[in-house]
């Protein structure tokens, strides 16, 4: 009775925990800040079933099977970002679901629980396993490696098979070559006859590296090592600089990671504790000898992952799944020696780690802001500006832009060179080594900016980034395009993305056709209006649509304004069109600009407002009449339409 009520007590467990895992990876699936690194991963994938050849074609700095793996995905349920962190999501599950099965196989159903529960609690490096990087897939083919090298199979079979598993790995992410060493030595050691399984590993072991890279480094070498290495690595500024950096991140890292690290290290010492007694019995050597490796593997890569000069704590999120592992297998092993009222104390230990684990890890997450708030869904956002990019553009056309994940959600083209978004940007290189690397330097940005393209899209982190261009940019940009949009909290930092597209002609298409003609060669065509008036963040933003029907002598400023019952402002936005970048008498005949404002309504009372727009002169502050069909005169400002301000 007692048993049954133990084991309906531990289904009950594995159901809440993996419940909780389902829902926390899939609120950072929805709500997770979009990252940088998730647009070139993703268009990676797109251009090699495209023909396309990594390093050689295009710049990729990482080891090559991500773009294929992810790259068929996006053939089977089609591209964009939901795509990419639904699939990232899956293999994470699989990493999880592979440790915990590994850890029940070492300690039983115990130890599979206490993983899985480490590993819920563990809010910032699942916060690395929903985005599209190479997190996700890397620690699953880990993960799969550990269980294979534990399953009961042949010695031959199970050799070959951690071995590729372990080399396929390094196929998606360099650091993981440190560990192949390790894994490689407990094969060995663990098998029969281990002169035979010496000969099989380092076989397998070529030709898993060989299949993996070899191909690659035949054909574009240089190309290939200076992308996976070099890029790096190239910009550390000063080795006292470096040394400082990674002793930040060391210690960020134990403190993120303080009680998975405690753990592991735990289990690395029992396990060498337990070596020398349990050598003789080969089931008991191979476990003492797997809780060592666990604890080597995870301390090669915390050292591999202080070389880039971009080091941070995140990239050892690689070892979470084992280092979760280690941590279950020796609480389950604690467990199994304690008498019944020694293992409530202890389960009661467990708990508090966990707390102060998660507590530690929430800091982290909090820290690098992977959710902000209030909550808001950056993907949807991203949609929202590729919808936009979409009504004014034809699929395949080019965007320039450093953000190729929104170029992938419009079904636009980027500019050869750009596809490894900001990290694609050298602006000191000379011209021949920035063509030879297939990167953008400060001269052909500007030359791809002045000779055009189909639309231009820039965060205010991009443009903090252009080196000693500034002016030249802006200049390029209000000579050969017209601002059109700004979506607030897209950039890596929640700045805000501006978009731009060459001059337009044609039919715009607005929300809500009001047509309005000016005494003057321009007249309203209609205009979006977006937002909310209530709550305390309240705003509208309104998009007018102009059409110039003549060339214009005069540069008018546009004024926006909200008007409460008594005909007051309560709220307005004066400027010339495009925010001052592109005055009407910039504009040419028949050409539509869309001009966006954004009104604040945060302190307004609640009540009836009309939303008024027109232009005026601003030398003498006239303001431009409006005429009526048969060329009268009916007020100097267009009423579109009334808010209710509850």
């Amino acid at each position: 009775m007692r048993d049954g009520f133990a084991a309906l007590r531990a289904q009950w467990g594995f159901v809440c925990v993996a419940l909780i895992l389902v829902a926390e990876l899939g609120f950072l699936v929805l709500y997770r800040q979009v990252n940088l690194d998730e647009g070139w991963y993703l268009w990676a994938s797109k251009l090699v079933y495209e023909g396309k050849l990594l390093y050689r074609d295009f710049a990729y700095p990482q080891t090559p099977l991500l773009p294929y793996v992810y790259g068929l995905g996006q053939l089977v349920v089609g591209e964009g970002l939901y795509q990419g962190r639904v699939l990232t999501a899956l293999f994470a599950l699989l990493a999880i679901g592979l440790s915990a099965a590994t850890a029940a196989r070492l300690a039983g159903r115990t130890a599979a629980l206490v993983t899985l529960a480490l590993i819920s609690a563990s809010f910032f490096a699942l916060a690395q396993f929903t985005y599209t990087a190479t997190y996700a897939l890397t620690a699953s083919l880990l993960a799969a490696a550990l269980w294979v090298a534990l399953a009961p199979w042949p010695d031959t079979r199970r050799n070959v098979g951690a071995t590729l598993l372990v080399c396929l790995a390094v196929g998606v992410r360099l650091s993981v070559v440190v560990v192949l060493p390790w894994m490689m030595l407990f094969l060995v050691l663990t098998s029969l006859q281990r002169l035979r399984a010496l000969a099989t590993v380092f076989a397998a072991s070529a030709l898993g590296l060989g299949l993996a890279l070899g191909l690659y480094w035949l054909l574009s070498g240089e190309l290939m090592v200076y992308d996976i290495v070099g890029f790096h690595t190239d910009r550390l500024l000063r080795a006292e600089w470096h040394q400082l950096r990674m002793w930040h991140m060391g210690w960020r890292t134990l403190f993120d990671f303080l009680a998975l690290i405690g753990f592991t290290v735990a289990a690395g010492v029992t396990g060498a504790w337990r070596l020398g007694r349990a050598w003789a019995d080969p089931m008991a050597r191979r476990r003492a000898l797997f809780l060592l490796l666990l604890c080597v593997m995870t301390g090669t890569l915390f050292v591999a992952h202080l070389m880039p000069r971009t080091t941070d704590s995140y990239y050892n999120t690689l070892q979470m799944p084992m280092m979760s592992l280690a941590g279950g297998v020796l609480l389950a092993m604690w467990l199994a020696h304690e008498g019944p009222r020694a293992r409530r104390y202890l389960w009661l230990l467990i708990g508090i780690v966990l707390v102060a684990h998660a507590a530690r890890q929430g800091s982290g997450f909090h820290r690098d802001q992977y959710v902000v708030t209030p909550v808001r869904n950056q993907v949807a956002l991203v949609r929202e500006a590729a919808a936009l990019l979409r009504r004014f553009t034809a699929p395949d056309d080019t965007l320039l832009s450093f953000s190729p994940h929104l170029a992938l959600e419009a079904g636009l083209r980027v500019k050869p060179g750009y596809e490894m978004a900001i990290f694609a940007y050298r602006p000191t290189w000379s011209d021949e080594k920035a063509a030879r690397y297939r990167v953008v330097n400060n001269t052909r940005l500007l030359a791809d900016l002045r000779a055009g393209a189909d639309a231009v899209a820039f965060t205010g982190f991009d443009v903090e980034q252009i080196y000693g261009e500034h002016e030249a940019m802006q200049q390029a940009l209000t000579a050969h395009y017209r601002w059109v949009a700004q979506v607030g909290g897209l950039g890596p930092y929640n700045d805000a993305l501006d978009l731009y597209l060459p001059p337009q002609f044609g039919d715009p298409q607005p929300q809500t056709h009001h047509p309005a003609d000016f005494a003057a060669p321009l007249a309203l065509l209609g205009y979006d209006l977006n937002g909310s008036p209530r709550g305390d963040t309240a705003a509208l933003s309104v998009a007018l649509y102009w059409r110039a029907l003549a060339p214009i002598a005069t540069a008018y400023t546009v004024f926006v304004q909200l008007l409460d019952m008594g005909g007051a402002l309560a709220v307005g936005w004066d400027n010339p069109p495009c925010r001052g970048t592109c005055p009407t008498d910039t504009w040419l005949a028949g050409e539509f600009v869309r001009d966006e404002y954004l009104l604040p309504l945060s302190g307004l009372p609640p009540g009836e407002y009309t939303l008024h727009v027109g232009l005026y002169d601003p030398e003498t502050g006239e303001r431009l009449p409006v005429l009526s069909p048969a060329g009268g005169v009916v007020g100097d400002s267009v009423v579109l339409t009334s808010v209710s301000r509850p």
